[in-house]
């Protein structure tokens, strides 16, 4: 679950990033094939980055980092009640998030369903190799890959061939196609305004393509203007259409008029080179995942200031001379994932009775290794807090059953973990024990 949300993490950072370049530097230009392919390039691009992962350290050592599991905490009374915050949190995130989905993967599904039945209900004639579906005259036209729509009053109208005109140039372009992707980026992202931002410049972008092509043939740009602006109403039946009133009427005739963008001017597409190059370092390199495991498992400080996280261990080695990795492809998992390995603990880990008489509390920082048939080993204590919480977290720790290994370039591999398990008492009701006794 944790590698997936940091997928979608990852991808939506790649979304802005294309997007903001798109917004600062190619909107306002009039090749619009470059930026078509540029931001259908980039919703793609999104999908697909996060999941390239390559060692940039493979012809050199690479210094230890250490990795810190999420905290577990220990408590003498509420041993089998204590639930990780951490994963509640991640439950309440991911019971959003499929919600969301779920709606708009329904909305997807509805949307394609009223494409087939207006296809099924109407009437279809055949004009320049296009399907004509003849709607009631209250819609707007538009197009949806090979079926062009419009009104069937418009048999005689002086501007149906320049409608049908237009809406060739999306069949032959494939924009549908293009809308496709959009779709498929805003269900997975619905939660991302920069994957609804994209949707919409594709969508323009696409007209812009459109009226160009109509011009193009020797239609009359003023005559064209004209008639964009008597077809300006209209209803519009849903968001997978190419809808030939879309709502950027003033855009689409500034573009129509624009002085053409100099040869020059696209190679302005090249400023996305450097942020894709970026992207693609932080995200395959580790380097994210890096960032955002520092600011979540960050420790408080103590009362003298020092950070309480210990320092990194030094590269090293198993007796039997194989490597130790700190930063895999795929990381060990728990059998059961981080809710197994809580319930584990708990279950198993007793808080000392010396511990409760003097009041002792902490963390007791542990790191071990998880080999590569997943058994637990060189189980050690970094830092503890003495009276016998040291000695029970360890000998918990090597109970651990077997974990599912880690994997580097497809081979299961050695890999270091650390581990803070959070000895923590109620000290004012203990108190208030004492002096009932007392």
């Amino acid at each position: 679950m944790n590698h997936l949300l940091h997928y979608l993490l990852q991808s939506s950072l790649c979304v802005a990033a294309f997007y903001l370049v798109y917004w600062f530097f190619l909107r306002r230009e009039t090749f619009f094939m470059v930026n078509r392919f540029y931001l259908v390039s980039a919703a793609l691009l999104s999908l697909l980055v996060p999941l390239i992962k390559f060692n940039l350290y493979a012809f050199g050592p690479v210094r230890s980092i250490v990795i810190y599991l999420d905290p577990v905490i220990i408590t003498p009374d509420r041993i089998g009640q204590v639930v990780s915050q951490h994963w509640n949190s991640l439950q309440t995130v991911w019971i959003v998030y499929i919600t969301g989905v779920t709606v708009f993967l329904a909305r997807f599904i509805f949307q394609m369903a009223q494409m087939a039945l207006l296809v099924r209900r109407h009437e279809i004639s055949r004009m320049d190799g296009l399907n004509i579906v003849s709607l009631d005259p209250s819609i707007s036209p538009f197009s949806f890959f090979n079926y062009v729509f419009v009104s069937g009053g418009q048999d005689h109208d002086a501007g149906l061939s320049t409608i049908i005109r237009h809406e060739q140039v999306h069949v032959r372009q494939r924009h549908s196609a293009d809308l496709m992707i959009m779709e498929l980026l805003m269900i997975l992202q619905w939660f991302n305004p920069f994957a609804w931002l994209i949707g919409r410049s594709v969508k323009a972008n696409h007209e812009f393509l459109a009226d160009e092509g109509v011009v193009k043939t020797g239609f009359s740009q003023w005559d064209y203007k004209e008639l964009l602006l008597t077809r300006a109403s209209g209803i519009q039946i849903n968001n997978l259409t190419n809808n030939f009133n879309v709502s950027l009427l003033k855009n689409r005739i500034i573009m129509m008029t624009k002085t053409r963008s100099t040869l020059f001017a696209r190679w302005k597409v090249i400023f996305a080179l450097p942020t894709f190059m970026v992207i693609v370092f932080f995200f395959s390199t580790g380097s994210f995942d890096q960032v955002i495991a520092r600011s979540v498992k960050k420790e408080p400080q103590n009362q003298q200031g020092k950070n309480t996280t210990p320092a990194a261990l030094s590269d090293k080695k198993t007796t039997n001379g194989e490597a130790i990795y700190t930063v895999v492809e795929n990381q060990p998992s728990f059998v059961g994932g981080q809710e197994g390995m809580v319930k584990f603990l708990m279950e198993n880990i007793r808080y000392p009775e010396d511990a409760r008489k003097k009041e002792v509390q902490g963390k007791v920082y542990l790191t071990f290794v998880v080999m590569a048939d997943g058994s637990v080993t060189d189980v050690k204590i970094q830092r503890g807090i003495g009276s016998g919480c040291d000695e029970e977290a360890l000998r918990v720790i090597k109970m651990m059953p077997k974990w599912n290994p880690g994997t580097q370039k497809g081979k299961a591999v050695n890999v270091q973990f650390n581990l803070p398990i959070n000895f923590q008492l109620d000290c004012k009701g203990n108190k208030k024990e004492k002096k009932k006794n007392e």
